[in-house]
């Protein structure tokens, strides 16, 4: 009794301003702890699994958890200040009420308090609801439904510390084949559609696995990575043979086409497994490794799957080792053009040159271009290698113009450099910067190229031909083209491949394949250079038969710049036409 009495005496001769400034701190305070924990929440999903790869793990720790005090506070502050503002005007409600003679104040009081208590539990019951959905949401891929990539992390930390030798858990990272060209092809939108649908694929494909392989799915996540990338782990995979089931499940699942917007898609599909504890102990070795055997699989310009074994990873250090040079080679600017000549079969004269690229190290060193090319492709290091070199070349065919030699030069366009889609920018930035003449460049994609892009292909050489540029299919013969794709495409000159030319002497089917070549160019009015020409009886061949140019080690090898400009006034002074000498 004494206790209720305290109360109504505090409580009965409080003003309703301080009442409210009183509640409004008791609101504040609740949703302040309500809000924090969300936040806390919300923050810790990533956290969770980003925490590791920052690069100052505690200072990002303190400051998300100030930011999610400073948000909780103001979400506080506001919520009380509506608060105290609704009780202010409620003691304006009971002052005019007195003045009216109204007497039951205080029951009008409660039943206000009453309503303002509903309405901060609505308000509460509003925010763990939206908690929940977020908690459940941030583990979704949006694009595909299934799980994503912290959903699969989260999967694997809980899990991992109960795989052992004899109960091994394993994940493989997949990747789509050709969904880049799919993606160029049907634009955005649809290429989005064609990821659901790749997704979905996989997912009734597992469900349909029974068996042991079956098992090893037991538990497992199937999740989207980016791009095109997926992940399937499985923390009871049971054995390599049974991953191995189910890998080439999956490879089969993709040798159907896939139907979309009337259009029939085919793509396939790779991926990289790793096995654990056996070759990994964590969630993040597990994707490193994982992602090493993919590479490799992609490096050896197949489709399939693969194992992971720790010989990857020495072959992966030497590659990071090779691409820092690289890098370091790019910004010095390291690599030099070569130049090897195009001798007209008829006049003996040098007409062009291909330019080559050259890579040589402080030291004198010259590092094979088999041993960068490659790198430099997977990288993308090949754009900047390719402008170095289309500048070189255009600033050297510069001054063989001045010095009145109508020699043109040929640039190799790599495939990274056609996708990059600046392509036609940078060349006609570096004609400006070195004054060379368009008609005195010509560009060379590989057959393998225009067959997979010929609408590219179109849209960025045609402007560039019609400046007067040359446009030549190289290594001509080893790709799938057909005579109609050909005469769709706005080509100069084909590239006879040097195996062609090599085999002349020895491969009774290679001499009808070149002649046949050599025909088609013919009705198609197109000039051919043979690649790889080493003997008088290969050249005497190709010349015979209506071959345009010969580019190989009979004429020259590969000549800086300056030893290829002493080659050309030797070639001016003492032309010796080809006619004249005798096949060996």
């Amino acid at each position: 009794m004494k206790k209720k009495r305290f109360l109504s005496r505090l409580f009965g001769t409080m003003t309703i301003p301080a009442f409210a400034s009183l509640a409004a701190v008791g609101m504040a305070l609740a949703i302040f702890f309500v809000l924090l924990v969300i936040e806390l929440t919300y923050r810790a999903i990533f956290l969770d699994v980003h925490i590791s790869d920052l690069p100052n793990p505690p200072v990002v720790l303190v400051v998300e958890i100030i930011v999610a005090l400073g948000g909780a506070a103001g979400s506080a502050y506001l919520a009380a200040s509506k608060f105290r503002n609704s009780l202010e005007r409620f003691n304006d409600f009971l002052m005019d009420a007195r003045a009216d003679g109204a007497t039951d104040l205080e029951s009008m009081q409660f039943a206000e308090l009453r309503r303002l208590r509903a309405g901060v539990t609505r308000t509460v019951s509003k925010l763990r609801r939206e908690n929940a959905l977020l908690r459940e949401t941030a583990f979704i891929d949006p694009r595909t439904g299934l799980a994503n990539m912290i959903a699969v992390d989260k999967a694997i930390t809980e899990t991992l510390p109960l795989a052992s030798f004899e109960a091994p858990a394993a994940l493989i990272v997949l990747d789509l084949d050709r969904f880049s060209r799919a993606s160029e092809q049907l634009g955005s939108y649809a290429s989005e559609a064609l990821l659901a649908q790749a997704g979905q694929r996989l997912k009734d494909e597992l469900a349909g696995i029974a068996g042991p392989a079956g098992v090893a799915l037991r538990d497992s996540t199937l999740a989207a990575l980016q791009a095109d990338e997926f992940a399937l782990y499985m923390p009871a995979a049971g054995s390599r043979e049974h991953v191995a089931t189910i890998a080439r499940a999956i490879r089969q699942a993709f040798a159907a086409p896939f139907e979309l917007n009337g259009q029939t898609v085919s793509l396939g599909i790779s991926g990289g497994i790793v096995m654990a504890p056996e070759d990994a102990d964590s969630a993040q070795k597990l994707f490193r490794h994982a992602e090493l055997a993919l590479r490799l699989v992609r490096e050896e310009a197949t489709s399939g799957f693969r194992f992971f074994t720790p010989r990857l990873t020495r072959v992966a250090r030497g590659k990071y080792k090779l691409e820092d040079e690289l890098r370091e080679a790019v910004a010095n600017r390291e690599f030099k053009a070569v130049f090897q000549p195009k001798v007209d079969f008829k006049t003996g004269k040098v007409v062009g040159a291909e330019a080559l690229a050259r890579w040589r190290r402080h030291n004198g060193k010259i590092i094979s271009p088999a041993a960068f090319i490659p790198l430099a492709e997977e990288t993308g290091l090949i754009n900047q290698i390719g402008e170095q070199i289309l500048e070189a070349a255009c600033q050297s065919a510069r001054v063989w113009m001045k010095e009145g030699l109508d020699v043109s030069v040929a640039v190799n366009v790599s495939p990274r450099q056609f996708e990059r889609g600046n392509l036609t920018d940078t060349v006609m930035d570096v004609l400006k910067r070195t004054g060379l003449h368009p008609n005195r460049l010509e560009l060379e994609i590989t057959e393998s190229m225009a067959v997979e892009s010929p609408a590219k292909v179109a849209e960025v050489m045609g402007p560039l031909r019609m400046m007067g540029m040359k446009l030549a299919i190289d290594d001509f013969g080893t790709g799938h083209s057909n005579l109609s794709m050909l005469t769709q495409l706005p080509f100069d000159v084909f590239k006879i491949d040097r195996q062609f030319v090599s085999a002349l002497e020895g491969d009774k089917q290679a001499p009808a394949i070149v002649e046949m070549i050599l025909a088609m160019a013919e009705t198609l009015g197109l000039q051919t250079v043979a690649e790889g020409v080493e003997t008088e009886r290969q050249a005497d061949f190709l010349r015979r038969r209506g071959c345009t140019m010969g580019q190989g080690f009979l004429y020259s090898p590969g000549l800086p710049h300056q030893a290829f400009l002493d080659f050309l006034r030797a070639f001016r002074a003492n032309p010796q036409p080809l006619d004249s000498r005798k096949a060996g």
